[in-house]
């Protein structure tokens, strides 16, 4: 009887646990091929053909910054993540993700933003390794918030108030 009611018990939990993930899906970041032509640079030079947000502190201490295309019908909707409306403060937020020193295997690098279904929605600049990416609809991924660059976030102390 014992036996009955924890077979009970464990298939109760892994059907409850199962219908938690059914139905979510998440987007990934994953590093570009080598022969991807993209790069930072290059997505810096045509930063008009896309949809530029970053996150972050503030400028000065930036998390990622987030290149949206704007050349197909995949939209990236996002929380707390600032526009980048102009040239300017898109060079100022690749150059202090560029002058991150590298913490704990953390270091800036470029990422394709994958959706759930397979396919690139655009691109990801920082020195995290991850972040969370929710499907929020058919054609439509939900990116949040990447609120302190790796350095702030599990490194020493930094006053991060003064850039």
């Amino acid at each position: 009887m014992k036996k009955i009611n924890l077979l009970t018990g464990a298939f109760v939990l892994i059907a409850f646990l199962a219908s938690g993930c059914a139905g979510t899906q998440y987007g990934k970041l994953r590093l570009p091929q080598k022969t991807d032509a993209v790069t930072i640079q290059t997505l810096q030079k045509n930063w008009q053909d896309y949809e530029v947000y970053y996150a972050g502190v503030h400028a000065a201490h930036p998390s990622a910054v987030m290149f949206d295309r704007r050349d197909d019908d995949k939209v990236i909707m996002t929380g707390r993540w600032f526009k980048a409306k102009n040239k300017e403060l898109l060079d100022e937020v690749i150059d202090n993700l560029e002058r991150q020193l590298p913490f704990a295997g953390y270091y800036p690098r470029l990422w394709k933003i994958i959706g759930p279904d397979g396919h690139l929605y655009g691109y990801m600049f920082t020195s995290w390794d991850h972040a969370t990416m929710k499907a929020a609809g058919e054609k439509s991924l939900f990116v949040n918030d990447l609120p302190m660059p790796p350095y702030l976030a599990i490194g020493p102390g930094h006053d991060f108030r003064t850039p």
